[in-house]
């Protein structure tokens, strides 16, 4: 898992410097922005409602303009997102094993099964 756990920081971290962004800027944005959006986009479809999309980009702007320093608001929620990680000590994962699960695994399944059913969504209307 510390191979993955890397990976993904390296790519983080490329990306920061592309942009010229923190680590933790990056991070928000992908784990809170990016993906949540992606998903937003999906279930919108697979539920015909694209309007879940359009108030998912209202809401993130909306959020983005009244949060007077992204940079200390990013500091701050991955402090608050390392140390939610951090809980999953009770099932035995650490800091790095809690990442990759939930950071990494965890949202690649949930696309797969997006994505899946945005490809054969459920007749609903079936005709007799």
């Amino acid at each position: 898992m510390n191979f993955i756990f890397q990976i993904v920081y390296k790519i983080l971290m490329l990306i920061a410097s592309i942009f010229g962004l923190t680590y933790h800027e990056v991070n928000i944005i992908v784990y809170f922005i990016v993906i949540p959006g992606i998903f937003m986009y999906l279930l919108g479809r697979i539920t015909n409602k694209k309007w879940l999309f359009a108030g998912f980009i209202l809401i993130i702007s909306f959020s983005l303009y009244i949060i007077p320093d992204f940079r200390y608001f990013s500091t701050y929620l991955f402090k608050q997102s390392v140390d939610f990680l951090n809980s999953f000590v009770f099932l035995g994962l650490n800091y790095i094993q809690a990442s990759v699960v939930v950071c990494v695994i965890l949202p690649i399944l949930m696309l797969w099964a997006l994505v899946r059913w945005n490809k054969h969504p459920q007749n609903k209307s079936k005709s007799s």
